[in-house]
C-alpha cells in the first residue's frame, strides 16, 4: 500500500477537515433567555425559557389566592400569550439561518473505477469561494437574528403594555357597574318617593313619569355596565391566556398610577431613543441589508478548487489496482460575463433603502408616541387632580349635610338621594379618570421602552 496515497492526498483531506470542523455549530445564536434578560432588564418581567403549546404555565410570581394583581397579569401574559409564543419561534428560524450562512458547501467527488485496460481515476472539486463569501454571509445571518431578536422584546413590551391596559379596563368596567349599580338603587328609590308624592298629590303626573323613565335608563345602564365587565374579562383573559375566555379572575385594587420622577419631553425622548427596541432593531436592519449587499457582491466570481487523480502504471499492470497513486491540482472559475449577480445585487440595495427609510419611519413613530404619551399623562393627571381634591370632596359634603337636614326633619329624603347620585357620578368620573392616568403612564413606559413609573 505504500505510495498509493501521496503528499498532495493529505494535504487535502485535512483541508476538508479542517473545513468540516468549521462549518460545525449547533448552539443558537438567539434564543429565548436573550430576549427574557432585556425584557427584565428594563421591566423586571421575565419570560419562560421552555414552552409547550396549549399548557397554561404559572410563572413563579404570580399567586391567584389572593387575587390577580396588575404585574402579575403581566407575567402570565409574557409567558401565556400565545400569539406571542408563535412570534417567539422566529428566533429558532433566525439562529437556523446563521446555521446555515455557517456551512461550507459540500465537495464533490467523482470516481472512475478500473476496468480491463482503463486505470482508476476521479476527481475532487471542493468550492473556495465560501473563502471571501461566507464572512459577509455569516454577518449578515447574525445581524437579522439581532434584529429578530430585538424585535421580540419590542412584541413583549407591546404585549406589557396592552396586558396592562386590559387589566385597567377590566378594573374601570367592575368599578363603573358598582357605582352604576348604586346609582341603579338610588333612582329607583327616588321613583318610589316619586311615585309616593303622586298619589299625594304633592307632585304632578308629569314629574313622576320623568323620575319613572329616569328610573328605566338606570336600570339600562346597569345592563350595559355588566356587558361591558363580561367583554373586559374576556379581553383579559386573551391576552393573559387564560381558557376557557370567560373565566371570571378577582383583581386586586390599585390607585391611579403616576410617574415617581417626572422628566422634561425632551427627556423622555432621548430615553426613547437610548431603550426602545423597535428603533434598535431599524438600525441593525440597516447594518444586515448592508452585509447582504456585499454578499451578493461577492457572489460574482465562482472558483473551484480542483484535484485530479489517477493510478499511473509503472510495469504494464492492467486495472488491478483500484486506488490512485498520483494526483495534480487545478481550479474552475465560471467567467462573470453574462451572469453578475446582477438581479441580486440590485435587490439587496433596494433592502438597503428600504431599511434606511423604515429607520426613520420607525424613529418619527417613536418620537410621536412619547409626545402623544406625555401630553395624555399631563391632562389625565390634572383632571386627577382636580376631581380629586376639589370636586368630590365638596359632592361628599353635601351628601353629608343633605342627610343632616333630613334627619333634622327639614327636608324630605328626595334631596339626600340627589345629593347621593351625583356623588355616585362624581365617583365614576373619578373612577374613569384614574383609569385615564394608568393608561397615560402604561403608554408612556411603553413609548420610551422601560419603566418609569413606581
Amino acid at each position: 500500500m505504500k505510495g498509493m496515497f501521496p503528499k498532495q492526498w493529505h494535504i487535502a483531506m485535512a483541508c476538508l477537515a479542517g473545513c468540516l470542523l468549521t462549518a460545525c455549530s449547533g448552539a443558537r445564536y438567539v434564543d429565548r433567555k436573550g430576549v427574557s434578560d432585556r425584557v427584565a432588564a428594563n421591566t423586571g418581567h421575565t419570560l419562560t425559557q421552555q414552552k409547550t403549546a396549549g399548557r397554561f404555565d404559572l410563572p413563579p410570581d404570580v399567586d391567584l389566592s389572593d387575587g390577580l394583581g396588575e404585574a402579575e397579569a403581566v407575567s402570565l401574559a409574557l409567558w401565556n400569550n400565545a400569539q406571542f409564543q408563535t412570534d417567539l419561534a422566529d428566533l429558532q428560524l433566525a439562529s437556523a439561518d446563521v446555521t446555515t450562512a455557517r456551512i461550507i458547501q459540500n465537495p464533490l467527488l467523482r470516481y472512475l473505477a478500473p476496468n480491463g485496460t482503463v486505470q482508476p481515476s476521479g476527481y475532487i472539486n471542493f468550492a473556495i469561494d465560501f473563502i471571501w463569501q461566507r464572512p459577509a454571509r455569516i454577518a449578515a445571518a447574525k445581524l437579522n437574528a439581532e434584529r429578530v431578536r430585538d424585535s421580540m422584546v419590542q412584541k413583549g413590551f407591546t404585549l406589557i403594555r396592552d396586558a396592562q391596559l386590559a387589566y385597567t379596563d377590566l378594573l374601570l368596567a367592575q368599578q363603573r357597574w358598582s357605582v352604576t349599580h348604586e346609582n341603579a338603587v338610588t333612582r329607583a328609590e327616588v321613583n318610589r318617593l316619586a311615585g309616593a308624592r303622586l298619589r299625594n298629590g304633592d307632585i304632578s303626573e308629569l314629574e313622576a313619569a320623568t323620575t319613572k323613565a329616569d328610573s328605566a335608563s338606570a336600570a339600562d345602564d346597569l345592563i350595559r355596565a355588566g356587558q361591558a365587565v363580561t367583554a373586559a374579562q374576556i379581553q383579559l383573559n386573551y391576552l393573559l391566556g387564560i381558557m376557557p375566555a370567560d373565566t371570571l379572575i378577582r383583581l386586586t385594587p390599585i390607585t391611579a398610577d403616576t410617574l415617581g420622577a417626572k422628566l422634561e419631553k425632551a427627556a423622555y425622548i432621548e430615553l426613547a431613543l437610548a431603550y426602545r427596541p423597535d428603533i434598535q432593531a431599524a438600525k441593525t436592519g440597516i447594518a444586515a441589508a448592508g452585509k447582504s449587499l456585499g454578499w451578493e457582491r461577492s457572489k460574482i466570481i465562482s472558483f473551484t478548487a480542483t484535484l485530479n487523480f489517477q493510478y499511473l502504471s509503472n510495469g504494464g499492470e492492467s486495472g488491478k489496482n483500484w486506488l490512485p497513486n498520483t494526483s495534480n491540482p487545478g481550479f474552475q472559475a465560471e467567467l462573470p460575463i453574462f451572469n453578475r449577480n446582477q438581479g441580486n445585487i440590485q435587490k439587496a440595495a433596494a433592502t438597503l433603502e428600504k431599511a434606511s427609510f423604515q429607520y426613520y419611519a420607525v424613529l418619527q413613530k417613536a418620537m410621536s408616541e412619547v409626545m402623544q404619551a406625555y401630553n395624555q399623562y399631563e391632562q389625565s393627571y390634572q383632571s386627577y387632580l382636580l376631581w380629586n381634591d376639589n370636586v368630590l370632596p365638596p359632592l361628599a359634603t353635601a351628601v353629608e349635610l343633605a342627610r343632616h337636614t333630613y334627619e333634622r326633619g327639614d327636608i324630605s329624603y328626595l334631596p339626600v338621594l340627589e345629593a347621593m347620585r351625583q356623588l355616585q357620578n362624581g365617583q365614576l368620573r373619578k373612577a374613569e379618570i384614574t383609569a385615564q392616568v394608568r393608561r397615560s403612564v402604561s403608554q408612556l413606559n411603553y413609548s420610551i421602552g422601560q419603566k418609569q413609573s413606581n
